[in-house]
């Protein structure tokens, strides 16, 4: 298989597309959240935000059509991604987004102006830039260009966001990717590389090899590996320079370019007290960040990191910070409910591992955040009776994190052409899973039912303002059902007809029908 030695590539595996994924920690008001708590003020509006290898430009797409007076510029060396990210910003009638087909190293040896979605040059005027995961999956040649990009582009003040794998947390599966790559040489393309390396381990752990004892969470690995979306694992192990870093060698990178340590846009990474308290103290006793990191990630067996950094680090005045930390304001998700849990206890995955919490704490906040235009962090702290402002931070931070709470923006915009794009294309076979919700400035699950409602709901490039009776889109669904196979996964078990489908099928069109498009119309979705 050749396919990544053409010199294009740097060694990137780059025979297949990437997926379509969304990242919420990449929103511009989780990254402002994080970054505040952190000491820096980010701006929410009239921003500018590069991504930089920003695959198939469906998150930054999200991202544009949220923040409609802010611009953005996607970069990108796959032709692929940039077609596709194109075509997709036209559909949604996007003026403030553009993508760029260029490398890191291209740009670093040969600058050339990039400019936004408004013809405005950004070197140096960047207030968020972006790079989620590809620090670990290139060159440490590409990596330096792709830091050097960062640094020339942001503003004093400007966030980076960084995103990587880790050692601590990967040590296990440097073998399996040194296979993946040995079958890479013959194999027809990755992802037969991928079957066959697993194949081998299959028989490796039947045969008892010692590597499974000495590396107990390779199993664990290699089970996720075989689970994933192809398109991403295929990226993940078949690049030629694929290395987890040790965030010691990235802190000392990015001091290269100016850019300096603030902290990690992990939400309940920032709270040392979910962690076991030896741990802690071992971690806290420690007055070096760079060896703190370095504990924490030790300590953690930490596989993934989101780290921020800032151009010029000047943290904000105490009074100013907590001003705008109590002044922030929660709603609560109308598409993710906080779970019942069991026996009155919610679990949440930390680095630290899984912590149960008692259910009653988030639900308070859940209830005080559902009131119209939600409420500030200063509302809650009050009406909860929290004594300590530093709790509320972080019941409302976790919350945030595991997607129950968010921050409502004071102006949404409108997000119907590119849902509604979105929802066509899903229609016609995209794998695309989310949709946009300016409301929040980040994004909502969609399942296929919901986009084929989408799509049948529209009256020609728009969502009606009233949403199409319930009796009328069961009678489009039954048309259609003639043409394709509509599935519904009720209990585990997956139906396409029955009268278990029927009942459930007409459910979820009377729950689109009412609270989903109401919810849209309200967030600026529809």
């Amino acid at each position: 298989m050749n396919n990544s030695s053409a010199a294009w590539q740097h060694g990137y595996y780059a025979a297949d597309g990437y997926t379509y994924g969304y990242y919420r920690e990449m929103t511009p008001t989780h990254l402002a959240w994080a970054a505040l708590l952190q000491g820096e003020v980010m701006p929410l509006q009239r921003f500018r935000y590069v991504d930089l290898g920003c695959g198939q430009g469906f998150n930054l797409i999200l991202l544009a059509a949220c923040f409609p007076d802010s611009q953005f510029l996607g970069i990108d060396f796959m032709p692929a991604h940039v077609r596709h990210a194109r075509k997709l910003a036209e559909e949604a009638e996007l003026s403030n987004i553009r993508f760029v087909e260029a490398d890191f190293m291209q740009l670093a040896q040969s600058p050339v102006s990039l400019l936004d979605g408004s013809g405005s040059e950004l070197d140096g005027q960047v207030d968020y830039a972006v790079a989620h995961g590809i620090a670990s999956w290139v060159s440490p040649t590409v990596r330096a260009s792709l830091w050097a990009l960062a640094g020339r582009l942001l503003r004093p003040g400007g966030l980076y966001y960084t995103s990587y794998n880790t050692v601590p947390g990967w040590l296990s599966a440097q073998p399996f990717q040194h296979l993946v790559r040995l079958n890479a040489r013959t194999a027809v393309d990755g992802a037969v590389a991928i079957r066959k390396a697993l194949e081998t381990f299959a028989r490796l752990e039947e045969v008892k090899a010692p590597i499974f004892a000495a590396q107990p969470g390779l199993k664990a690995r290699l089970k996720t590996a075989s689970e994933q979306d192809m398109a991403y694992v295929t990226q993940e192990y078949n690049n030629q320079s694929w290395q987890p870093l040790f965030v010691a060698d990235m802190m000392a990178e990015a001091e290269a370019v100016k850019l300096a340590w603030l902290g990690t846009a992990t939400l309940p990474d920032m709270f040392d007290g979910l962690m076991p308290a030896a741990a802690a103290k071992l971690i806290q006793a420690e007055a070096d960040p760079v060896m703190r990191e370095s504990l924490r990630d030790i300590a953690t067996l930490k596989a993934f990191r989101r780290d921020l950094y800032v151009k010029g680090k000047a943290p904000a005045w105490a009074g100013e910070r907590l001003r705008q930390i109590t002044a922030t304001r929660f709603v609560s998700s109308p598409f993710m409910a906080l779970p019942e849990g069991s026996n009155g206890k919610l679990e949440l995955a930390t680095s630290a591992g899984k912590i149960s919490f008692n259910r009653s704490i988030f639900k308070n906040v859940y209830d005080i955040t559902r009131q119209p235009g939600g409420a500030s962090l200063d509302e809650i702290q009050v009406r909860t009776g929290d004594a300590s402002l530093s709790n509320t931070v972080q019941k409302v931070s976790l919350m945030m994190d595991a997607g129950w709470i968010q921050i409502p923006l004071a102006a949404p915009a409108n997000a119907a052409r590119l849902n509604l794009a979105i929802a066509q294309a899903v229609r016609d076979g995209a794998p695309y899973r989310v949709l946009a919700v300016p409301g929040v400035g980040q994004a909502a699950s969609m399942d296929a039912l919901k986009a084929l409602l989408l799509a049948e709901s529209a009256h020609g490039a728009q969502f009606p303002a009233q949403a199409p009776a319930a009796e009328e889109l069961l009678e489009k669904l039954t048309q259609l059902r003639r043409k394709l196979t509509v599935t519904l996964e009720i209990g585990g078990v997956k139906h396409t007809e029955g009268p278990v489908f029927d009942a459930e099928m007409e459910r979820l069109v009377r729950e689109f029908s009412g609270s989903f498009w109401q919810a849209g119309k309200s967030l600026g979705m529809l």
